[in-house]
């Protein structure tokens, strides 16, 4: 297990006809219009009214800005402004490039969203970009991470103990306050791997090197749980990346290497 450290670093909604990607390179004066926050916007589909409201939108570098949505379930009906209030959500948050809404959507009005309607865009923020979170939010970072690392040293107590499903449990609680703590993440995968339960320390090891895309010991494992999971070829290019990633490691990527590889032959 890793030494307990305190670490601060900083399909979707294809129904609706609305693309997370960029369509094309429309100017903005092909736009009817540029969505803000809170509009409520819809559009008449083949089953039946869309309806989305825009909770907050992010400019890209290139000019054109991600709209981050609420959607409703469709109706037959024309949706109007007093009827999403009583309105089914469907999706509490989509990021969605907002060009694309810039053709066949109609403005109907617009409403500041409230908390309960911004809790899917806070939860992103939480898994995304933390500092943001903690900006929009006002919590105190600092006492997020003290009862992050409670839960942390908690949980490493109780693997020390043989008791590797409530340690699991406390982990996650340490990465749901504080989803940047990539050696809580670690630590619950290498737990896992102790119970057997390999695809889902697969998951944690690649969660984790996606807050920290250097993590050795994650990224090594990660080849492991490949190994284990039969997916040789998957586990063959983790540690032929890892001999050049990782140089001061080489030896100990070269010897898993070559055992995939003899595993390979072996068929």
């Amino acid at each position: 297990m890793l030494k307990p450290i305190i670490a601060f670093c900083a399909t979707i909604v294809s129904a609706f006809g609305i693309s997370t990607a960029y369509a094309g390179d429309p100017s903005p004066k092909t736009q009817s219009f540029l969505v803000k926050p809170g509009d409520l916007i819809i559009k008449k589909g083949e089953s039946g009214w869309s309806a989305v409201k825009i909770l907050e939108v992010d400019p890209w570098p290139d000019g054109s800005s991600a709209a981050h949505c609420l959607t409703y379930e469709s109706t037959d009906s024309k949706p109007t402004v007093e009827s999403l209030k009583q309105a089914r959500v469907r999706i509490w948050h989509a990021p969605i490039d907002a060009r694309s809404f810039s053709k066949g959507w109609e403005l109907i009005g617009n409403q500041t969203p409230t908390k309960e309607e911004f809790s899917g865009f806070i939860e992103y923020l939480k898994l995304t970009d933390f500092p943001r979170y903690i900006s929009f939010t006002g919590k105190d970072s600092k006492e997020i991470v003290r009862k992050a690392n409670e839960h942390y040293q908690k949980a490493y107590a109780l693997g020390d103990q043989g008791k590797r499903a409530e340690a699991i449990a406390e982990y996650g609680k340490a990465i749901d306050l504080f989803p940047l703590y990539y050696e809580a993440i670690d630590n619950r995968a290498f737990t896992y791997m102790e119970l057997g339960k390999i695809q889902e320390a697969l998951q944690d090891f690649e969660a984790s090197l996606r807050v920290n895309p250097n993590g050795m010991a994650a990224f090594f494992s990660r080849g492991e749980c490949f190994m284990k999971l039969g997916q040789l070829k998957a586990a063959e290019a983790v540690f032929q990346e890892g001999q050049t990633k990782f140089p001061e490691k080489r030896a100990l990527f070269t010897k898993f290497l070559e055992q995939v590889r003899a595993l390979k032959r072996d068929g």
